[in-house]
């Protein structure tokens, strides 16, 4: 790989590995924010229970004894150590101190309810000094007030701790992300480019150029596998094209050849209208060919432009018995036995397709099966497949063969003077193609069986 392609490359990388940091960061700061604000709340609300309970306590004993109730309670309360420490004050409507643990009445409180702020606490477990503090003011009748109240430091203890927590889970993510981003971004963009380069290479000319695909069986590697596919499809149409162009221009070579060849000889030869009629009537079957030739071919073209959304549910038992139907008397004709054993196989297709499908298979059978044989045609339904075969007792197919003879234009005999456009096998491996099933030609001893497995998933 160049420079300047290397720097492209890691600066790619390094942009990725920097959205996947910013990513993970603000997903952290954003669960350690909802976590630490979740858990302030339910110290918060525990502490107003607290204060709540402690306040009304308080409350009763003015109702039952007055300011002095409350000043005693206060005293009293104050002075003992408790599991959680409470602060107190008692204080004139001028906010001066009467009974309680506070050196005066804080200067931020100035109306009932509650608020927070640091004062100084004469605490039973220290010293006179500043604490943060959490306090509800309470308005009594008389207009003096009294403020309980409950430590909150705590809660500043938790903040910063969670500042220092979110601060070392930033670092580690932040360090963790850019590395792992880094990694995984280089991979993707090595897939990327391997992928790119691949493509290159296939466009100018290079067919068989594959993706390598790893045993790791991710998802890049099942984007591999699906443009290895692409990459087989095209290489097989276009092998699938060159051998049609050659077969083409051949089978349409000879009868032209024939047909000017029939006209030179009778303008030289001054034909009679007897024999121009002769010539007409012998360059018309070559017409005729090359018709039912350019109609195979239309034929071929629309078998593979057939899409699965035209698919509707359809019984495959059916069709093939009325294709037997249709054959049976040629058969008959030819002193050739045609058996069907079918049995009940609903399936999603296309109708039209299958029923070519079928047909040519019938015809390619009678064709080639000696005068006496047996042509079989089953269907089986099981719960995993459809499975359709045809078996005849003809010369066969080599096995080297077999791959060759679903081409374009394919025939076995190289002179090409047996009847017939080489498309009826293209058309029946374009219907398996169109309908994912699965084409295999094996050995029927003599002659040649042909299956076709329909996944049993795809029935309607």
């Amino acid at each position: 790989m160049p420079s300047d392609r290397t720097a492209l490359f890691h600066s790619a990388a390094l942009r990725g590995a920097i959205w996947i940091t910013l990513i993970a960061l603000a997903t952290t700061g954003f669960a350690l924010t909802v976590q630490f604000a979740q858990t302030m709340r339910l110290l918060e609300q525990r502490n107003h229970a607290l204060v709540d309970d402690e306040a009304a306590s308080l409350l009763s004993r003015y109702r039952a004894a007055g300011l002095q109730g409350v000043a005693r309670a206060v005293q009293q309360e104050g002075g003992a150590p408790r599991l959680n420490e409470f602060f107190y004050l008692l204080a004139t409507p001028g906010g001066r101190p009467l009974a309680g643990n506070l050196v005066e009445w804080p200067r931020e409180v100035n109306r009932p309810g509650y608020h927070r702020f640091e004062t100084r606490v004469a605490s039973s477990r220290a010293p006179l000094r500043e604490r943060n503090v959490e306090a509800r003011a309470i308005i009594l009748p008389d207009g003096y007030r009294l403020l309980v109240g409950n430590l909150s430091d705590e809660r500043m203890v938790l903040r910063d701790r969670y500042l220092s927590a979110l601060v070392w889970s930033l670092l580690a993510t932040g360090i963790l992300g850019l590395a792992l981003g880094f990694w995984y971004s280089r991979r993707g963009l090595f897939f990327v480019q391997a992928a790119s380069d691949a493509g290159n290479r296939f466009l100018r000319g290079k067919l068989d150029e594959r993706l390598p695909v790893s045993a790791r069986r991710d998802e890049y590697d099942r984007l591999a596998c699906t443009l290895n596919t692409t990459f087989e499809e095209i290489e097989r149409l276009i092998g699938s094209l060159r051998a049609a162009t050659e077969g083409l221009a051949h089978d349409l070579r000879t009868p032209i050849t024939r047909i000017r060849a029939r006209l030179e000889l009778a303008e030289m030869q001054q034909a009679d209208a007897e024999q121009l009629h002769a010539v007409m009537a012998e360059s018309r079957e070559d017409l005729d060919a090359i018709l039912r030739l350019i109609e195979d071919i239309l034929e071929l073209a629309r078998a593979e432009a057939i899409a699965e959304a035209g698919f509707a549910p359809l019984r495959l038992d059916a069709i093939v018995a009325e294709a037997v139907e249709l054959y049976e008397p040629l058969a008959e004709e030819r002193g050739l036995r045609l058996q069907m054993h079918t049995a009940p196989a609903q399936l999603s297709g296309s109708r039209s397709l299958l029923a070519r499908m079928v047909t040519n298979l019938l015809d390619n059978a009678i064709k080639y099966s000696p005068q006496g044989g047996r042509i079989l045609v089953a269907v089986e339904a099981t719960e995993q497949s459809v499975v359709l075969s045809v078996a005849d007792e003809g010369p066969g197919v080599p096995e080297a063969q077999r791959e060759k003879v679903l081409h374009r234009f394919a025939r076995l005999d190289p002179s090409r003077s047996q009847p017939g456009s080489g498309i009826g096998l293209s058309i029946v491996a374009a219907a398996v193609r169109a309908h994912r099933a699965e084409l295999e030609l094996q050995e029927n001893n003599p002659g040649l069986r042909v299956v076709i497995r329909f996944s049993q998933t795809r029935r309607s």
